[in-house]
């Protein structure tokens, strides 16, 4: 599973995920096979919100910056 998927790619796997895991029909193994898939794909998901939470912030910190009043 590649680290470069889209956050929208990511999210629409992991519900897919999810979704067969609700299931009452599958193995044992399959759903350890799919718990381990959405844990993977949950890690990229949350790293990047972390960058888009980093970014605005930064982006905010820097508009605050440019907005103060000179002394």
């Amino acid at each position: 599973m590649s680290k470069t998927k889209s956050f929208e790619v990511a999210i629409k796997e992991l519900e897919q995920v999810v979704t067969q895991l609700e299931s009452d029909e599958l193995a044992l193994e399959r759903s350890i096979e799919l718990f381990d898939q959405g844990t993977k794909l949950s890690q990229i998901c949350a790293e990047q919100l972390e960058e888009a939470q980093k970014k605005i912030d930064s982006l905010i910190e820097k508009l605050s910056v440019e907005k103060q009043p000179e002394a």
